[in-house]
């Protein structure tokens, strides 16, 4: 069985009561499995900052965890791993913290490339809220220090990778005697999960 969801706030999901950090999407995601009668243990999927979201749900429901899927996931020290990572997140807060705005005078879209349903006033809130709080759930993502011998694939994009990147996506890998870590030498951030090519790789 394969499930895939859309946090709070994403998608077709309700918006949350305020901003979600780690520990409130693991539990979201947690009660979610649940409610719908999805048993464990579960192989975790997940890409970019989904990363320390399932390594935040991995510190707290262990024995639900049978392995884990990285694909191009940030790490976890984020802000000192990654030289440029400061600067980017500050950028991204500028542009974030502008988007409710542009997604009301109907400018987000064009201006950013998203699709209808990314760009509505409610998702951009969203988004900025959560990128407001992604500091907090990169700090308790490091709660996660091993896996042990569960399974862990750690998948990179290996074309135009921040600084520090590569390195960042083995240390990972070393979170479990059990890992692999594969870079993908053609595909992107982005490609990794949207492209063809990648996907069959």
């Amino acid at each position: 069985t394969v499930c895939a969801y859309d946090r709070a706030g994403h998608g077709r999901s309700e918006p949350a009561d305020g901003p979600q950090d780690g520990i409130a999407i693991a539990a979201d995601l947690h009660a979610l499995l649940d409610g719908a009668g999805v048993a464990g243990p579960y192989v975790l999927v997940a890409h970019s900052s989904g990363g320390p979201y399932v390594r935040v749900f991995a510190s707290r429901y262990p024995d639900a965890v049978a392995g884990v899927v990285l694909l191009d996931a940030q790490p976890a020290d984020a802000f000192t791993a990654l030289p440029d990572y400061p600067a980017t997140y500050r950028g991204l807060q500028l542009i974030y913290g502008l988007s409710p705005s542009l997604a009301r005078t109907g400018l987000l879209a064009p201006i950013l490339g998203l699709p209808a349903d990314q760009s509505t006033a409610a998702a951009a809130r969203n988004a900025r809220d959560e990128l407001a709080v992604l500091p907090d759930a990169l700090e308790q993502a490091k709660a996660l220090t091993s896996l042990d011998d569960r399974p862990l694939v750690v998948v990179t994009a290996g074309t135009g990778p921040q600084a520090g990147w590569l390195a960042a996506q083995e240390v990972m890998a070393g979170m479990s005697t059990n890992s692999v870590h594969r870079i993908i030498a053609s595909a992107t951030h982005v490609s990794l999960i949207t492209g063809v090519e990648a996907a069959d790789a």
